[in-house]
């Protein structure tokens, strides 16, 4: 792949790890999360949007990386 589309995944993922922080850090300092008495847990959108987020951070390195493998075996082939 070109140069200029694998720097761009990268921040893509990048984003989506920072989100990820934020998210959980939003969470953590103003919103509980607790199990009432019928045990029912209460918990902020905040935690799936961390979660999703931190998944698509995961997926994208994990594309990331697999193209710059595909290039250092491409350079060694040569």
């Amino acid at each position: 792949m070109q140069k200029p589309f694998k720097s761009t995944l990268l921040k893509i993922a990048l984003f989506f790890l920072l989100l990820a922080v934020a998210s959980l850090l939003i969470q953590k300092s103003f919103y509980p999360i607790y199990v009432d008495e019928q045990g029912l847990l209460h918990e902020t959108l905040w935690t799936p949007i961390a979660a999703f987020s931190f998944v698509l951070s995961v997926a994208s390195f994990v594309v990331y990386l697999i193209l710059f493998i595909f290039k250092l075996i491409k350079r060694w082939i040569r």
